[in-house]
């Protein structure tokens, strides 16, 4: 199957002054709402359900997008006939139930999350498991079974593993899925870097892995791609695990239109090498259906450095540090279901490039952004603003919860609103503003609850707390309020996360404003 173009970055101006209009407010969540509260995605590895297909979307969905539809298939059992002595008939019935009942496979439904409810929190694909077939030895210098990861990946059958030696390979692409609970898996051996460094798999990437299920690549630094770094179309259970993806000269780490995806602990710098005209982000989810990018060091890049868009959904973005992009670090564009959270967000350098941003750009089609939560994250140092609203020319934002973050020293404003069409609930409480230029640029209207946030002036919403905080050791990165400062026991347990960003708990009562709780 030939893959389609992938959806092109569009470039948007967005460097000019954004009106700053709010419509109406709701009533917050029920006491004790909970930000982090988890609805756990289709589990997959060993005994979950069968992955699912792909067919082509009806016109009104994304360009080159898919549907997904659950694969069952189970024949209706027989029912004997009534030609047998009665007591004979009824054995034959219970004996053929019995058998539907265990041959049968399973089914899973899945509900949509109610607009106002916590959104679902996946916990991600996770390692693969441990490869339970062949290793198969590659090393370049011919030393081992193998000289090419090429050669070795087309004698690849599921349980698997492809162990490449230290050294300099050609890129290439998985011809070969796992299966669920024999998972291929292309691993560095230890000892020195595994770099992908020459030739490309397609004309799409260095690595790709479209069209394949149940593959883990681990350790294996993917080097100035002509195109992407990794690529992967229509794909689903992935795990990228502690690759480096560099040097790019569009995207570094593109998933498009696939499912259970987990991008781990990767390092993913300098990409989008040829500036505004490439395609793609650092790490793109594009229409992706449950995904997690946890841990992940993404810094450096000529774009955005995580991209969740165009229908992306049930997905968690949590424990990175995304740093000195152009910018936003985190955008979060006409997407739906996402946590972002524990992150360390800083420098986006482009103009107006929020630390992170929720948008709806033209280029969707539903031009819509709902239940997301954005909570214990620090937010510093960013060009455009702390977090943001960007809307291109018309959109609908609903149901977002800005929680418990720290966000400190932006330039334009911490809070960026602008011609934001809110509806749903959505809650802005218990952050903390200091040192940025303005705390919140923009008039929140009454869609907008904005309770127990510190601000260094007279701020928006109800149980203000004003002043000017001090930390423990900014200058390092310590954003823990020193005992007794402004902030410390003032926020609402409302909705706050039961652990603060370096996992200290929370008290029931009374929890401090912004990211960290203060340990005396």
């Amino acid at each position: 199957m030939t893959s389609p173009t992938p959806t092109p970055r569009r470039q948007v101006d967005d460097t000019q002054p954004i009106p700053a209009v709010l419509p109406a407010a709701a009533a917050g969540p029920g006491p004790g709402a909970d930000a982090t509260q988890a609805i756990m995605p289709p589990r997959t590895g060993p005994g979950a359900p069968p992955p699912q297909a792909t067919q082509a979307m009806p016109a009104g969905d994304p360009p080159g997008g898919t549907r997904t539809t659950q694969v069952v298939a189970a024949a209706a059992p027989r029912r004997p006939r009534w030609l047998v002595p009665g007591a004979i008939a009824l054995v034959v019935v219970l004996v053929a139930g019995v058998l539907w009942w265990v041959l049968s496979p399973t089914t899973t439904s899945s509900s949509q999350p109610a607009g106002n409810a916590p959104v679902a929190v996946p916990s991600g694909v996770g390692p693969a498991p441990a490869g339970t077939g062949r290793t198969l030895d590659v090393a370049a210098d011919g030393s081992k079974q193998f000289r090419s990861i090429a050669d070795a990946a087309a004698q690849a059958k599921p349980g698997d593993t492809v162990l490449i030696q230290p050294g300099s390979y050609e890129g290439f692409r998985v011809p070969t899925s796992g299966t669920d609970g024999q998972w291929i898996t292309y691993q560095g051996a230890p000892g020195g870097a595994v770099e992908i460094n020459g030739g490309d798999g397609s004309d799409k990437g260095r690595i790709d892995l479209s069209e394949r299920s149940y593959v883990r690549i681990a350790g294996l630094s993917v080097q100035k791609a002509n195109r992407f770094g990794i690529y992967a179309e229509n794909t689903s259970n992935i795990v990228l695990d502690k690759v480096e993806v560099a040097d790019s000269r569009h995207g570094g780490v593109v998933f498009l239109n696939g499912s259970a995806i987990t991008v781990q602990y990767a390092d993913v710098h300098g990409n989008n090498s040829i500036g505004t005209d490439a395609e793609m982000e650092a790490i793109s989810m594009d229409n992706v259906d449950g995904f997690e990018i946890v841990g992940c060091t993404v810094t450096g890049n000529g774009e955005e450095g995580i991209d969740a868009k165009y229908e992306a959904r049930n997905g968690r973005i949590h424990g990175n540090t995304a740093s000195d992009n152009r910018g936003p670090n985190i955008y979060i564009d006409s997407a739906h279901d996402i946590v972002v959270s524990d992150n360390k967000v800083s420098g986006a350098s482009g103009p107006g490039k929020t630390g992170i941003m929720l948008g709806v750009e033209d280029y969707s089609d539903t031009r819509r952004l709902a239940n997301i939560d954005i909570v214990n994250n620090v937010v510093t140092g960013n060009n455009g603003g702390g977090i943001g609203f960007f809307t291109e020319s018309d959109g609908t934002f609903s149901d977002v919860r800005i929680l418990n973050n720290t966000i400190v020293g932006n330039e334009t404003a911490g809070l960026v609103l602008g011609n934001t069409r809110l509806s749903g609930t959505n809650i802005l409480r218990n952050n903390l503003f200091a040192g940025n230029e303005q705390d919140v640029k923009g008039r929140p209207g009454t869609a907008l609850t904005a309770d127990h946030n510190l601000f260094a002036a007279a701020g928006v919403g109800t149980d203000q707390v004003t002043g000017v905080p001090e930390f423990v050791d900014q200058p390092a990165g310590d954003f823990h309020l020193k005992p007794g400062t402004p902030g410390t026991a003032a926020g609402s347990a409302d909705g706050a996360p039961p652990a603060d960003i370096a996992g200290a708990p929370r008290p029931a009562e009374k929890p401090d404003i912004g990211a960290y709780q203060t340990v005396e």
